[in-house]
């Protein structure tokens, strides 16, 4: 998909020539300025915890999480973390994702693990995250 996050949701900026001060406002911009197929795990997991175009971070999460099950900026399993803690009744479909959750759980043991603990966390956490949608 070639158009940019601005122009799929169709976002007039009235301040167009205004330096943005905050970092998160810098975020925001360079943000809206990419297409789908550019926003990285540091922009998914940023839009899923500041609540922002939620749809499209939920998408690009399953993806990232497809590629690399304990994907995260700051520490393993970060990403999937983020994503259980997001509101999922408005979002249409959850096949994909029921889906995902399923596969990273027959594979747990043959992640990369730095340690037993984080094996642990993860597990945790994954099965909490599958219960909550009914899986």
């Amino acid at each position: 998909m070639s158009q940019t996050i601005k122009e799929i949701y169709s976002l007039n900026q009235n301040n167009q020539n205004a330096e943005p001060e905050y970092a998160l406002d810098k975020w925001y911009d360079r943000l809206i300025n990419k297409t789908v197929d550019e926003i990285d795990l540091e922009d998914v997991s940023r839009m899923l915890s500041q609540n922002v175009f939620i749809d499209l971070g939920i998408k690009r999460a399953i993806e990232i999480l497809s590629e690399d099950p304990i994907a995260g900026v700051f520490y393993d399993g970060q990403l999937l973390e983020l994503l259980s803690a997001v509101d999922l009744d408005d979002f249409k479909d959850l096949s994909q994702l029921k889906h995902l959750l399923q596969k990273i759980n027959s594979n747990i043991s043959h992640l990369d693990w730095s340690s037993e603990e984080d094996q642990t966390e993860y597990s945790e956490l994954l099965t909490n995250f599958m219960s909550r949608i009914n899986l």
